[in-house]
C-alpha cells in the first residue's frame, strides 16, 4: 500500500472529500469471448470477412469487459482511494482491504460526513468491497443509509446532485464542466477513467495518484465554493 500527499488547501476535519478508482479482477477478465453468443452481421459471407469482424468484435468484448468489471464491485476492485489526508493505492488485490480500512478510520473521524462528486456509486462499492473482504464498517447503519438518500446532504454531500438537483445525470455535465462554470481550474486534459486500467498495468501509480487526487482536489473546490449559497 503506498499513500500520496494530496497537497490542496482544503483541509476543514468535519467532512472527508472522497474519490476512488477501481480496476477489475483478474478472475473476472478470465472469462473467455463468448464466440457462441456473438454472431457477425448477415453481410458478412466469407470466411476471411467474419475472421475480421470476429478479431475486432473480441477486441471490442474485451475492452467493454474492463469497463463493466471495474464498475462492478463483484468483478472489480478498489485501486486506490483518494481523500483529503492522501492517495491511498492498492497495487495487488492484497492490499486493497488495508486501504478501505484505512479509509473507514477517516470517515469515523469525520463522524461519517462526506463530500463527493457523483459519489452514490464510490459510496456504495466501499462498502459492498468491504463486505466481501471482511472489513469492520465503522459507522451505523442510519449514516450509511443517510449517504444515499436524495435531496439530503446530512452526511453527504454530492456536489454534482446539489448543483443538478439530483437529475439523472447525462454525458457533459461532468466535474470538468462544473469547475469550469464555477471558474475553477480544471483538471489536467487528456487521462479519463477508462484509462486507469491500462495505466495500472503499465504501473504507472504516481499518474493514478496524480489523476485521483485532482478529482479530490477540484471536488473539494467545487465544495468550497457552493457551500456558502446552498448551505451544505
Amino acid at each position: 500500500m503506498t499513500q500520496t500527499d494530496v497537497g490542496y488547501p482544503f483541509l476543514e476535519r468535519e467532512a472527508v472529500v472522497l474519490d476512488i478508482e477501481t480496476v477489475p479482477l483478474e478472475a473476472a477478465l478470465a472469462v473467455p469471448y463468448p464466440a457462441a453468443d456473438r454472431d457477425p452481421p448477415a453481410s458478412y459471407k466469407s470466411e476471411e470477412a467474419i475472421d475480421r469482424w470476429r478479431q475486432a468484435d473480441a477486441a471490442k468484448w474485451a475492452t467493454e469487459r474492463v469497463k463493466a468489471c471495474s464498475l462492478n464491485p463483484r468483478l472489480g476492485r478498489i485501486l486506490c482511494i483518494g481523500t483529503t489526508r492522501g492517495v491511498l493505492m492498492a497495487q495487488t488485490p492484497a492490499e486493497e482491504a488495508n486501504i478501505l480500512d484505512a479509509a473507514w478510520r477517516e470517515l469515523k473521524h469525520s463522524h461519517g460526513k462526506v463530500v463527493t462528486w457523483n459519489g452514490s456509486w464510490d459510496l456504495r462499492f466501499i462498502l459492498l468491497r468491504s463486505l466481501a473482504l471482511g472489513v469492520t464498517v465503522p459507522l451505523p447503519p442510519s449514516v450509511l443509509t443517510a449517504w444515499f438518500k436524495r435531496y439530503s446532504t446530512t452526511f453527504h454531500v454530492d456536489c454534482k446532485a446539489v448543483l443538478t438537483n439530483w437529475e439523472t445525470p447525462v454525458k457533459g455535465e461532468g466535474l470538468s464542466e462544473w469547475a469550469a462554470f464555477l471558474g475553477l481550474p480544471p483538471k489536467t486534459a487528456g487521462v479519463t477513467g477508462a484509462d486507469v486500467y491500462g495505466m495500472a498495468e503499465r504501473q504507472e501509480w504516481t499518474a493514478i495518484a496524480d489523476y485521483c487526487a485532482q478529482d479530490v482536489a477540484t471536488t473539494a473546490a467545487v465544495y468550497a465554493a457552493i457551500r456558502p449559497v446552498f448551505g451544505v
